[in-house]
């Protein structure tokens, strides 16, 4: 007799625990502050499982919190069949039923199994297809009516980089003996993963990106990374949150969506002027057509901007008297600066105009991320 597979408990979407299972392992250095970060969605690997989107009322709201399921009412003795999505194949799927531990013991009163014989058996037919047909067992007047359908052992034929979650695709279930309707239940498609490192990843990983607070930053969907596979076209529907971390990678704060411009397979967000900073999680959530979603996360640093230094005020120079034959003057007032002038009026604009030019030489270093040249001259 195989032991049952232990229970996961169910959740909803939430950025909180989906961001905690998607940790990235070890906390590196982090990279210098830029303005202008770009992220490819390219992640090495993707882990795939199945939402019981039944149990969470059909909605896969990214942001919400864990939420307690809702059973589906099911009827003893009756068919149940489950679609599955057309990312797994169930050659070798294994089936179980199990009752809750109604008597605190610490093992689930009542296990029914394709991997069992006899009287614990359980009936599924369609392994090898998309759906598979299980027949709920009769009710012995005993054990429920709460029980939690589990599918495992399921893979997948979409190649390289794609794996399946180990844990099982999880139904809770209230069995009664009259009147329920057949069951068919469709399980949506959870495809999880993370950059620059695997999410089964057992090695440290480095921080993504560091971006400034108040900065823009971009997400790109390369023609080659493994989610167009599933059917991710663009970024459309993207939904994006940031996430506060402690020393060890783990979420302190609830997350906090952001808005995203989407232009086919990029979209921009910025990261808020007033954003703290430290080491944040973020997750990158997108809709897999109308039955499935993709979570990727990544760890960002965010750093404050730096400040900017305020030009010196120009000291208060007499006006000197009038001069004779001064030469042509403007109707406004202002005298136009001659070339060589060592008047105050040209020492000032020569500095104002010597501190632009170093802000910008410093922004356009930091935007292009390219070294500046050495034994230039300032042109005109």
């Amino acid at each position: 007799m195989s032991s049952p597979t232990p229970r996961r408990p169910l959740q909803r979407l939430g950025l909180v625990g989906v961001g905690s299972a998607l940790l990235l392992v070890g906390i590196a250095s982090a990279a210098s502050a830029a303005t202008d970060v770009s992220i490819p969605l390219a992640p090495p690997e993707v882990v795939l499982g199945g939402i019981p989107i039944e149990n969470v009322g059909g909605v896969m709201d990214p942001m919400a919190g864990t939420a307690t399921p809702t059973p589906v009412q099911a009827e003893y003795g009756d068919d149940l069949t489950i679609t599955l999505p057309t990312a797994f194949d169930s050659a070798d799927a294994v089936v179980e039923l199990v009752f809750e531990d109604v008597d605190g013991d610490g093992t689930p009163d009542q296990t029914y199994s394709t991997e069992l014989t006899g009287a614990d058996e359980l009936i599924v037919a369609g392994q090898g297809t998309q759906t598979l047909t299980i027949t709920l067992p009769a009710d012995d007047a005993v054990n429920g009516p709460v029980a939690e359908l589990r599918v495992t052992e399921l893979s997948t034929g979409l190649g390289a980089g794609f794996t399946v979650d180990p844990l099982p695709l999880s139904y809770l279930l209230t069995l009664d003996g009259t009147g329920i309707p057949s069951v068919a239940l469709a399980p949506s498609l959870l495809a999880v993963s993370s950059v620059p490192c695997a999410v089964t990843s057992t090695t440290p990983c480095p921080i993504l990106a560091s971006a400034t607070a108040g900065s823009t930053v971009t997400l790109e969907l390369p023609t080659s990374s493994l989610l167009r596979t599933l059917g991710l076209t663009d970024l459309t529907g993207v939904v994006i949150g940031l996430q506060p971390l402690d020393a060890d990678g783990l979420p302190v704060g609830a997350a906090v969506e952001l808005t995203a411009q989407v232009s086919g397979s990029t979209a921009t967000f910025v990261v808020p002027a007033g954003t703290a900073a430290g080491s944040y999680g973020l997750v990158v959530v997108s809709p897999l057509g109308t039955t499935g979603i993709s979570i990727l996360a990544a760890q960002l640093t965010v750093v404050a901007p730096e400040a900017v230094v305020a030009p010196p005020a120009a000291p208060n120079t007499p006006t000197p008297p009038a001069a004779v034959n001064a030469g042509l003057r403007s109707n406004t007032g202002a005298e136009a600066v001659e070339t060589g002038s060592t008047s105050t009026l040209a020492v000032a604009a020569g500095a104002g105009m010597l501190l632009v030019a170093g802000v910008g030489g410093v922004a356009v270093a930091r935007t292009r991320r390219r070294p500046a040249v050495e034994g230039g001259t300032c042109g005109a």
